[in-house]
């Protein structure tokens, strides 16, 4: 299956496309790393390239060939609202490409309870806020009144960390998983399993899910 990684070269995307390469899929990476950079032990199949996210008809062309793109798009940390029009540019662009759009999303659009999202509990960390707020919008507003495009969306849980590729964790679609803590945590290295699960599963197409522990 080839697969084309968008951010592979951010801290979710590295670990997506190391769980990718161990699954021996072809690789097309969208990142300004070149391929000896990533420490892969299957290179063969690997190829990078630099694409502007914004333009649309060079990211249809990045994209085509691929039997589905994944997204770790990550905003610039002083203009997060560009992840909206950077979704709704991968978005059409998937669709000329006419393959599959798998993107990281975020858990502040995560239920934690009867109508309170947890971007609204009181404890949510005020400096996360923007950024939460723009993956909701970008949840609401881009994907999920998207009837034609075959895209997932991917939540994490509240905490997500450089740890283990252990293999055990659960699914949800549109709450919070934590734990009998009620602690709330993913690795990124089983938040990339999931991901790479969901590509042979297509359990959630048009859905949002969510991992944790």
């Amino acid at each position: 299956m080839k697969i084309t990684i968008v951010g592979a070269g951010g801290n979710i995307g590295q670990r997506i496309t190391r769980e990718a390469a161990n699954r021996a899929h072809e690789l097309n990476l969208i990142t300004s790393k070149q391929v000896s950079d990533f420490q892969l032990e299957n290179t063969q199949n690997v190829q990078t390239s630099r694409v502007d996210i914004f333009n649309t008809d060079d990211l249809a062309q990045a994209f085509s060939g691929s039997d589905v793109v994944i997204s770790s798009y990550a905003p610039p940390h002083d203009n997060n609202d560009q992840l909206i029009e950077a979704s709704k540019s991968l978005v059409q662009a998937a669709k000329k490409a006419g393959t599959r759009l798998i993107v990281v999303g975020g858990a502040g659009s995560l239920n934690v309870a009867e109508d309170l999202l947890l971007i609204d509990a009181p404890n949510f960390p005020s400096e996360y806020k923007s950024i939460a707020q723009a993956h909701l919008t970008t949840l609401q507003e881009v994907y999920r009144p998207e009837t034609e495009l075959n895209w997932t969306n991917v939540s994490p849980s509240a905490y997500i960390f450089e740890g283990e590729r252990t293999g055990n964790f659960r699914i949800a679609e549109d709450t919070l998983i934590s734990n009998e803590k009620g602690e709330s945590a993913i690795s990124m290295e089983d938040f990339a399993v999931a991901i790479l699960d969901e590509v042979n599963a297509s359990k959630f197409l048009k859905k949002r899910f969510t991992v944790g522990y």
